[in-house]
């Protein structure tokens, strides 16, 4: 265990290690096992021990939960095969038939998909609020079937964010959970306990990871929220391989580094976007003109390298070129990794609500020199100008 009286770059690279468990090896090894023995029938047929069977957990899996409920600083946390199974267990761990669930109109997109598509098929209500919604607002939206409240700051693909603790407060005093998609933040850029929020859901496929070379979850809870979310997990067989355990682990020691390289580069790149004259908007919520600037500046420690920049007027087949011609930048989803990537995003396809903005091209800015970034980005603008 590592003190709380470090900073948390500090523990990030400390948490969950315990080398003189493990022969003096800094790394916790990497166990691949579904049997685990045990030395007698007693003992097999007695209380659960720790490590049972490998679905349910190792000292692999345990050493990164155990980081990475350190790092939230909450009771604990549960890995999933993916960041969307970490969206679905925890909703699963609060929600039954005649539940009332209220989201953010501007969370991932397969998160929502899985609201909208999956949950009615079990009788659960889902009702999408605007990502700028005032406290008074939203305590008009809770009911007493109320069973979670969906959060994502910034939203996605959009970048709103939310007043977190003046919302999270509004709940609590409901008595209604809350639930966080932190991944853009991570555990460095947001303390979500001190936001009030209950429990967190961050897709290490992203920034932990850090290499687009695996896919995982985590849910971070408090109880008694946490042991709902276990059992979820236990009764939905979710778990990861040990093999991405290890990477995330590893990945997880140079999160401070890589994230705030991301970070200044991005910044830089958005600087220069803005300076464009086909650039209407470019939305990051660390740059000064960012509408909810003043709430990043107050609760968030730090930011992340993805943003968006919005095109006027453009005509299909110019966003085409300009993607196209981009050499350093890869054509894809995901984030986090170590190559920069770009998409075009279609938001009105997918809310509620309507967002009166044009062509919304999204950045993912990887560990490139960003002089070459903005030298890419030069020559794909110059090719929609001939």
């Amino acid at each position: 265990m590592t003190d709380n009286k470090y900073q948390k770059e500090t523990r990030l690279v400390r948490s969950g290690m315990d080398p003189w468990d493990n022969e003096g090896i800094p790394n916790p090894p990497v166990y691949h096992a579904s049997t685990i023995l045990k030395q007698s029938n007693t003992e097999h047929l007695g209380a659960k021990s720790k490590y049972d069977y490998g679905r349910t957990g190792t000292p692999t899996s345990n050493s990164l939960q155990v980081a990475l409920a350190e790092l939230y600083g909450m009771d604990g946390s549960v890995l999933t095969s993916s960041g969307l199974a970490a969206i679905t267990t925890a909703t699963l761990a609060f929600v039954s038939s005649g539940a009332h669930l209220l989201a953010s109109d501007s969370i991932y997109q397969s998160g929502r998909r899985y609201l909208t598509e999956t949950l009615p098929k079990f009788g659960v209500e889902v009702e999408f609020f605007r990502p700028r919604i005032t406290p008074q607002e939203l305590k008009k939206l809770i009911r007493p079937e109320t069973a979670l409240i969906h959060f994502e700051s910034p939203g996605s693909m959009t970048f709103e964010l939310h007043d977190l603790p003046a919302l999270a407060a509004v709940a609590r005093s409901a008595e209604v959970p809350t639930m966080l998609d932190n991944t853009w933040a991570t555990a460095l850029g947001l303390d979500c306990v001190e936001m009030g929020i209950d429990v967190v859901v961050e897709a290490l496929t992203k920034y932990v990871g850090g290499h687009s070379d695996l896919m995982m979850g985590v849910i971070v809870a408090n109880e008694p929220f946490l042991d709902k979310v276990k059992y979820e997990a236990f009764q939905l067989g979710q778990c990861s391989g040990p093999d991405d355990i290890y990477l995330a682990a590893r990945g997880l020691r140079s999160l401070h580094l890589r994230l705030n390289r991301s970070m200044q580069s991005s910044l830089q790149i958005a600087e220069w976007l803005s300076e464009q004259p086909e650039v209407s908007t470019v939305i990051h919520p660390a740059r000064e003109d960012h509408p909810d600037h003043m709430i990043y500046q107050r609760d968030f420690k730090g930011g992340a390298g993805l943003f968006c920049f919005e095109l006027k007027n453009q005509p299909q087949h110019n966003i085409d070129k300009l993607i196209d011609s981009l050499e350093l930048f890869g054509i894809g989803s995901s984030w986090g990794g170590f190559e920069s990537l770009i998409q075009q995003g279609q938001i009105n396809e997918h809310r509620s609500f309507d967002y009166p903005v044009g062509p919304l091209i999204r950045v993912a800015v990887g560990a490139e020199n960003p002089d070459d970034l903005i030298d890419d980005l030069k020559r794909a603008f110059d090719a929609i100008r001939e």
